[in-house]
């Protein structure tokens, strides 16, 4: 099988599907949430709502629109994706299958001044912040969260504004994410080069479409 090489300045990764899986946190928030707004299907909402903000998840399937409540739910639905995550015997947050190997090729250039990469995620800080703690993941200097930026995914944004935090065209930057239908806009209008993790978020592993040393 032929390799194929991309060279680029820095990488940037999404979070939630990409590095670690929270699949078991987010569906128990969405189920403890369904007892405050019982209108809401789940079932749906989890085939949708995948790599959204929280905020503006909530804005949609919620339907709540006041800016002081919205930002307080958000912070409850991201500390239920905490606390539910092992709840009667869930998996709990884990760091996905290869993501160690892969970030100790480059972990060292995850410091300013001149980081490699960084992590552009729909989360916020804080709840990015445990996830990232809990897991093991190492923690970049250049984080970008949902309250960074005015428009969430599927907007260039979060792209954008991590290509200009570790200082480079965002034309020369290798986005991974597991989301390829969300992101994908993103990339376009980030005009980002784009690859799809092939790391499921149910939890089986299979190989990386690419060494991060070839990048």
């Amino acid at each position: 099988m032929s390799e194929t090489v991309f060279t680029v300045d820095a990488i940037l990764f999404d979070m939630d599907g990409t590095l670690v899986d929270s699949t078991a946190g987010v569906e128990g928030a969405w189920h403890e949430f369904s007892i405050s707004y019982p209108g809401i299907d789940v079932h749906d909402i989890l085939s949708s709502a995948h790599g959204v903000r929280t905020v503006d998840n909530l804005r949609n399937f919620c339907g709540i629109q006041d800016p002081e409540l919205l930002e307080k739910e958000a912070l409850r639905f991201e500390q239920a994706i905490v606390t539910s995550a092992s709840k009667d015997g869930g998996s709990g947050i884990k760091m996905l299958p290869g993501v160690s190997e892969a970030l100790k090729e480059i972990e060292s250039r995850r410091f300013l001044p001149k980081p490699l990469w960084c992590i552009c995620t729909s989360a916020t800080r804080e709840y990015a912040t445990a996830a990232l703690t809990v897991t093991g993941v190492p923690f970049p200097e250049v984080l970008i969260a949902a309250e960074d930026v005015e428009k969430g995914k599927p907007h260039p944004d979060p792209y954008l504004l991590g290509a200009q935090k570790l200082g480079v065209d965002p034309k020369n930057c290798q986005s991974f994410s597991m989301n390829q239908y969300l992101n994908i806009d993103a990339h376009k209008n980030a005009k980002v080069l784009y690859l799809k993790m092939l790391l499921p978020v149910s939890g089986a592993a299979s190989q990386q479409g690419a060494k991060l040393s070839d990048l």
